[in-house]
């Protein structure tokens, strides 16, 4: 049961960063997850993934903190990174006066979403600080120069089309800004060892569903403990619909018991 949600917000950079703050039952302190929606970048708030941290604070009894990162044309990269840095930094600090425990900490996020998740795990294991238990990455974007076979099979007709993906890039990387910078394009990351445990899922009819494999592979080469649960005929975001598929709803229930299981004391 989720017991509050709070509008709150703190200071990015000079810039207004918008949070919301899902609460369950029972007493604190809660784990945290911080979660950074999805939208390449360009589209998508608090609202548009209302639904997915409702879920998560209910089914795993964790408290959620959604981050509405700055968005083009206004702000564009390193932006969203930044903006999440600065939340995840503010709950490590601030965290025990909202009933949250920092030592407890996961990150989730879809689609863009989900690479800044990855983005935000390599941050602060770079860093050592803060420690995260555990990555949560739905069909992630991970790789901003990824020419794999996914994106030519699925690059019509099945949702997130190619040309929409290139116009989210387009719009929120500068010119002059390389593309394989591994705050873009996490996948590109030279260094992967030591990163908290995952589960990444992929769904069968989507432009990114082969740079998500590739993650896959790369974090077990690199001895990290990831889970992989690809949906065939699923497209890019159905998690987003559970009232029209069961396996929406199965990756729901997936998501919140992996996260219990990696919040715990």
């Amino acid at each position: 049961m989720v017991v509050s949600v709070r509008d709150l917000s703190i200071n990015s950079h000079g810039r207004r960063l918008p949070l919301r703050l899902y609460t369950p039952a029972g007493p604190g302190p809660f784990a945290v997850l911080m979660f950074f929606h999805g939208g390449g970048w360009v589209t998508g708030d608090l609202d548009t993934h209302d639904g997915f941290c409702r879920h998560m604070c209910e089914w795993a009894g964790c408290a959620v903190v959604a981050v509405d990162y700055a968005r083009p044309p206004e702000h564009v990269f390193p932006a969203a990174v930044e903006d999440c840095c600065a939340a995840t930094e503010w709950v490590v600090e601030q965290g025990s006066v909202m009933g949250l425990d920092p030592s407890r900490m996961a990150v989730a996020g879809g689609g863009s979403g989900g690479g800044l998740a990855a983005v935000i795990c390599q941050w602060a294991h770079e860093q050592a600080r803060p420690l995260i238990m555990f990555q949560l990455l739905l069909y992630p974007l991970l790789d901003c120069l990824a020419q794999n076979p996914s994106h030519r099979e699925f690059a019509e007709g099945f949702g997130l089309t190619g040309k929409m993906l290139e116009w989210y890039i387009n719009h929120y990387v500068p010119e002059e800004v390389s593309r394989a910078d591994p705050r873009l394009s996490p996948l590109r990351h030279k260094h992967l060892q030591g990163l908290p445990p995952a589960l990444i899922l992929t769904s069968e009819l989507d432009v990114l569903r082969d740079e998500g494999r590739e993650y896959v592979r790369r974090l077990t080469e690199a001895d990290v403990p990831v889970h992989h649960k690809e949906y065939p005929g699923m497209c890019h975001g159905f998690i987003n619909y559970p009232a029209e598929s069961d396996d929406a709803k199965r990756a729901l229930l997936l998501c919140a018991q992996s996260l219990q299981k990696h919040l715990r004391h």
